[in-house]
């Protein structure tokens, strides 16, 4: 367990090049031995079996280390996908088809769900069939972080793919807070809190992030927050126009061939219309009017409407009262999410869950406990490193790299073996004193 999370943070490879890797490349601890490739894979059998085991181990020592808060606990989600075979194996019940963050819907993929504090330590992981939906996932998660971490009242803070009306009702019978992000177009309490707003609304400046904040009080009592910025109702703005320009070009294109007599069927008419209305954001915007050599379209003057209110703003929902929480402290819980989304980025990018080179359950569950684990390691040299005042390198993957120019050289002189290591650099220094290192053995030559 040790050589391959050592491994995601340093050299991420397969299992079998991590033997040699393990033997050759680097200097372990004393007496420790490289682990083969059968090792490995057993192991990861292991680390799959004593998931929550160690999850609830990790929680322990990192309450002691990092002075852990969970008041504030981010959820969210994110997927990975196979190369090689499509088809199902009974082997690997996960994998399965589904929506694909990585854009890649042609490969079978495997969930992933995974709850952090608001400083970004994961705490717990989730491994889901690559076919789940996003909102299925909320109530098992959240049974058992309050049965497995005995966490007080802590507030919950999720995105809108995981907003349901049983996801709010699972939270409060959890006994946990929430701030969820609703959804902007299928859900009332967006459209009631965007229609709250007035000219007379009073606006909180939340200058952290860029934004502004109004509270709306909804008529079932439900606080909601609504939220808008400069720049998103820049981006949202010249979207739309991009969507609305080249949807119109289609329709018009579609247009003249019917006006032309090229097209006359209805039922042709009408799935030239639907190609067109299948470009995400389309198909509300418009009403059509379809009949034998006919085809006119028009706008959906109240689609419109709603997609103005809309621009650069967007909802939050929470059961947080506003002496718990102000409004500027809803919005930074929310954007908390973040941290989240960072973890992820450090799975992919940094320690490289992907290629994912197991074909069996265990084995794959096994490697994502591994990248997760490295993730927390990873967390923690962040904060060493910002806690130390230490600016450049300040992430994690940018000082390890860094360590990784200290060598240890063997020397043969006079029938005398010398192991020694390279000198290291005030910015080496620096790095390992802010996490920890012991390093007094390393400035003394080793004789034999």
């Amino acid at each position: 367990m040790f050589a391959m999370a050592a491994n995601r943070l340093v050299e991420p490879c397969s299992k079998r090049r991590l033997t040699e890797w393990a033997r050759d490349d680097v200097v372990m601890p004393e007496g420790w031995s490289a682990p083969s490739l059968d090792q490995c894979c057993r192991a990861l059998d292991a680390v799959a079996d004593a998931k929550e085991a160690t999850e609830e181990h990790l929680y322990s020592r990192l309450c002691d280390l990092a002075n852990l808060d969970l008041r504030l606990v981010c959820y969210d989600l994110t997927s990975t996908y196979f190369e090689g075979s499509a088809t199902p194996s009974g082997r690997f019940g996960s994998r399965a088809f589904g929506y694909s963050r990585d854009h890649r819907s042609d490969r079978p993929q495997i969930v992933i769900g995974l709850l952090c504090t608001s400083d970004g330590i994961p705490i717990a992981h989730h491994v889901f069939a690559g076919d789940t939906n996003d909102a299925s996932t909320l109530p098992a998660v959240l049974a058992d972080l309050a049965e497995r971490f005995a966490v007080g009242r802590i507030c919950v803070v999720a995105d809108r793919g995981l907003i349901s009306a049983a996801n709010v009702e699972a939270v409060a019978a959890a006994g946990f807070d929430h701030v969820l992000a609703t959804r902007l177009r299928r859900d009332h309490i967006a459209a009631q809190a965007l229609e709250a707003i007035d000219d007379d609304t009073a606006w909180v400046e939340v200058r952290k992030h860029r934004c502004r904040a109004a509270e709306a009080a909804l008529a079932d009592g439900t606080r909601a927050i609504v939220v808008e910025s400069d720049a998103r109702a820049r981006r949202d703005a010249a979207r739309a126009a991009e969507i609305v320009a080249a949807a119109e070009a289609d329709l018009l294109a579609l247009e003249r061939r019917v006006r032309d007599g090229r097209l006359k069927d209805p039922a042709k008419i009408g799935r030239a219309a639907q190609r067109v209305f299948a470009a995400p954001g389309v198909g509300r915007l418009f009403d059509v009017d379809i009949a034998a050599g006919r085809f006119l379209y028009h706008y959906n003057e109240a689609a419109h409407d709603y997609e103005q209110l809309l621009a650069g703003r967007y909802a939050l929902a929470t059961s947080l009262k506003p002496q718990q929480a102000s409004t500027a402290q809803i919005v930074a819980a929310y954007r908390q999410l973040a941290a989240v989304e960072a973890k992820f980025r450090v799975l992919k990018d940094f320690l490289h869950l992907r290629p994912v080179r197991h074909r069996t359950e265990k084995r794959v569950r096994g490697h994502v406990a591994v990248c997760v684990h490295a993730a927390v390691v990873e967390t923690l040299i962040n904060q060493a490193l910002a806690q130390a005042d230490v600016r450049d390198p300040d992430l994690a993957d940018q000082a390890l790299r860094e360590l990784n120019r200290i060598r240890r050289h063997h020397l043969s002189a006079n029938g005398r073996q010398i192991t020694l290591a390279t000198r290291r650099t005030p910015l080496q220094n620096r790095i390992l004193t802010a996490i920890g290192a012991d390093t007094r053995a390393w400035d003394k030559a080793n004789i034999t």
